[in-house]
């Protein structure tokens, strides 16, 4: 699944792309994944100026003038692709949005649980970020080493990787970069919250902010099929530590990379120098 720095990464390409751009009509393909219905979605979206391309947590919040937002989540296997004109759609585009310019912005999803969600802008706040319950972003200026402690103390016999792919905990972190995360503090994922020192979390906390930082500068990470807005594979494959490297060699104390399973999910760390 996308994570911050795949939707980050997208939204800033958008941002760059189509932000100003009219949309002239809109095409619904395959309708079941907009909410609250096809129609709706529509409405919210042709005719409308595209005012500017932000993103909470693993959403993607397209503004337009319409006094409309489209809220997008993509899921496992969702993407924006931005076409030239006259580009036909593939099979697995649900929604294609034509732009004045003549260029075409497609939603494409091969296995359908990504959605776009029209919500009155003035709405956004209390119908879908307080819904969800998000904690802080972890690249906002706010996002200190206390306000991860303040977010993390209340739940103190928790695994520490579980929390941090809790949305309510930090917004926008998934299963790489919570591992990616522990790995660069040199904590085990499995560690209890009340286990952890005051410098350990301050090594946590700059864990999360370096690892999501760098991956945004690589345009992501392609562990399965990510592309980005141009349908090209992020690079920060090629920098992960310990994620889907599972009996390799640790490139910091050369000790071998394990994967156990953790809530549900897998987890992988350096039992030589994750503690």
């Amino acid at each position: 699944m996308p994570e911050l720095p795949e939707v980050e990464t997208i939204r800033r390409q958008l941002e760059k792309e189509i932000v100003g751009s009219r949309v002239a009509a809109v095409t619904v393909r395959f309708g079941k994944r907009l909410k609250p219905s096809a129609a709706a979605v529509k409405r919210a979206a042709a005719g409308g100026k595209i005012l500017s391309v932000g993103r909470r947590a693993k959403l993607l919040l397209i503004n337009l003038d319409t006094g409309w937002t489209l809220a997008a989540h993509l899921k496992m296997t969702g993407k924006f692709l931005i076409n030239a004109p006259g580009t036909e759609p593939g099979k697995h585009t649900h929604l294609i949005f034509d732009l004045a310019d003549g260029r075409r912005l497609f939603f494409n999803d091969v296995r359908k649980f990504g959605y776009l969600r029209a919500v009155r802008t003035e709405r956004l706040e209390k119908e879908v970020f307080a819904e969800a319950g998000y904690g802080p972003e972890p690249l906002a200026r706010d996002f200190t080493a206390e306000r991860l402690a303040a977010c993390i103390r209340p739940r103190p016999g928790k695994p520490i990787k579980p929390l941090l792919m809790d949305q309510t905990c930090v917004a926008g972190i998934g299963n790489i970069y919570a591992d990616e995360a522990c790995w660069l503090a040199g904590i085990r994922p499995d560690r209890r919250v009340k286990t952890l020192t005051e410098s350990e979390t301050r090594r946590l906390h700059r864990g999360i902010v370096d690892c999501l930082r760098r991956s945004v500068r690589l345009r992501g990470t392609s562990a399965d099929d990510y592309a980005d807005l141009y349908g090209q594979p992020g690079r920060n494959q090629l920098k992960l530590e310990v994620y889907g490297r599972e009996g390799e060699r640790c490139r910091r104390c050369g000790g071998t990379v394990k994967k156990i399973r953790l809530g549900g999910r897998a987890a992988h760390y350096c039992p030589g120098c994750q503690v």
